[in-house]
């Protein structure tokens, strides 16, 4: 827990199930790490532009364990799930190889669209290699089923979706173009822990649920995903042919499903994107579609908030936070968070990782040494708070920064503690003239 902020939520003994939605861009990549330390790696794309930054992060949070055939302690991955063969999800999974076994293929079963470019050639090669190594069961394509493909330390598996078990009700040419057969067989997990669901729908699109997953699995506890990664990084291929002009059912009734996402009941949505400008990512109406069916609108994407963390603990607590939220600095100079509650009339001063009531106003400001202010004019500050509600308060995930609009000016903050849990402050402080850029985390937990 050392580099993430899931240490405020959760620790060994709470037997976590942790997972991290990584910033790659315009593309995939889902660490999971199960309570037994089970590590499964859902998709891959490291580029030359992210490679350092998301192999650091690998090494930052896949946990060391014992290997009993080397008696050293290691780091691998267990299981590589590639959802489906589009570029996006395999990419540079060598430079991953390079430095994390990987014991273990789920693949979707369908030929990719894109065979000829050196990743797929790699992918396949790694492929071959570990069924020559380890037999035919080092690669695995799993079948959709009403029972828990795998368990790993209390967490249950279902496979809703792959190539094995999807029967097209109209011909392929009609509506599909080639490349669009990769999403429709994408491998669809659906993980349960202690009452909650993460969900992974990779590319998924809306054929895949009509005529398919909700068929076979509405009603069922598996489609309930209180964590949802949005399907093709928030493309309106989720909910409607993506030949069509807009997400529109009456128009477009046979090419058309809205009815998932609403059975799927998100707390919070996650999309995993780039720049809108480079694939138009996330789409504009899916985006209002995701809003509206997603507790208090909580729908936030890598390109905005970056990397996420979250876990389930074994208590059926979760949160999910941005990786951001943890201390940092470059550049000399240093500020202190400092905070007074105020509560029926009554004023304290309080410390970070303080007990407060709901419904007390805290009032935030910044002590700040060594010149780190001067001068004001090159001083940028965001404030920034991540809430992690528990019980009655659970759905309440909201993260949202300071409004520039409001009162107190840069160095002041103020908020009502509106929910139980425990909730994170960041401020991020900048003087680029100075290069010095420093971020400092308050916690507080409403009782």
């Amino acid at each position: 827990m050392k580099y993430s902020p899931l240490k405020y939520y959760t620790d060994a003994s709470r037997k976590p199930l942790i997972f991290h939605v990584i910033d790659v861009g315009g593309g995939l990549m889902i660490l999971l790490i199960f309570p037994d330390l089970t590590v499964m790696l859902y998709d891959c794309n490291v580029t030359e532009d992210n490679k350092q930054r998301v192999l650091g992060y690998l090494e930052n949070h896949i946990p060391s364990r014992l290997n009993h055939a080397t008696l050293q302690q290691e780091k691998w991955i267990d299981i590589y799930v590639n959802s489906h063969r589009d570029q996006d999800h395999y990419r540079g999974l060598s430079s991953v190889k390079e430095i994390f076994d990987v014991r273990q293929i789920w693949d979707s079963g369908e030929t990719g669209a894109t065979t000829q470019d050196t990743d797929y050639q790699y992918y396949m090669r790694l492929r071959r290699r570990l069924i020559e190594q380890n037999g035919k069961s080092a690669v695995f394509v799993p079948t959709p089923s009403l029972k828990p493909i795998l368990s790993l330390g209390g967490a249950a598996i279902y496979c809703l979706n792959s190539s094995e078990d999807v029967v097209l009700s109209r011909p392929q040419s009609e509506y599909l173009a080639e490349a669009k057969v990769q999403h429709t067989n994408s491998i669809v997990l659906s993980i349960t822990y202690s009452g909650h669901n993460i969900m992974l729908p990779s590319d998924s699109d809306w054929h895949a649920w009509k005529d398919h997953i909700i068929p076979v699995f509405k009603g069922k506890t598996c489609l309930n995903g209180d964590i949802l990664v949005a399907s093709h990084h928030g493309s309106r291929s989720f909910f409607t042919d993506e030949n069509n002009d807009g997400i529109d059912l009456k128009q477009n009734p046979d090419t058309t499903y809205l009815d998932a996402l609403k059975l799927i009941d998100p707390k919070i949505t996650l999309i995993s994107c780039g720049d809108y400008s480079q694939y138009h990512h996330p789409n504009v109406d899916a985006l209002k579609e995701y809003k509206l069916h997603t507790s208090n609108k909580q729908v936030y994407t890598t390109n905005a908030k970056g990397t996420f963390a979250g876990c389930i603990n074994s208590d059926g607590t979760w949160t999910v936070v941005p990786s951001r939220f943890r201390s940092k600095s470059i550049g000399s100079g240093n500020f202190d968070i400092r905070c007074i509650s105020t509560c029926e009339g009554q004023s304290v001063t309080i410390n970070s990782g303080a007990t407060v009531r709901t419904g007390s106003s805290l009032e935030f400001s910044i002590a700040v040494s060594g010149g780190i202010t001067d001068p004001q004019d090159s001083v940028e500050v965001w404030w920034e708070v991540s809430n992690g509600g528990v019980g009655l308060d659970h759905d309440h995930q909201e993260i949202y920064y300071k409004d520039k609009n409001e009162s107190g000016g840069k160095y002041k903050f103020t908020r009502v503690v509106s929910y139980k849990g425990t909730h994170l402050l960041r401020v991020y402080l900048s003087n680029k003239k100075k290069r010095i850029y420093l971020t400092r985390i308050f916690v507080v937990t409403g009782k």
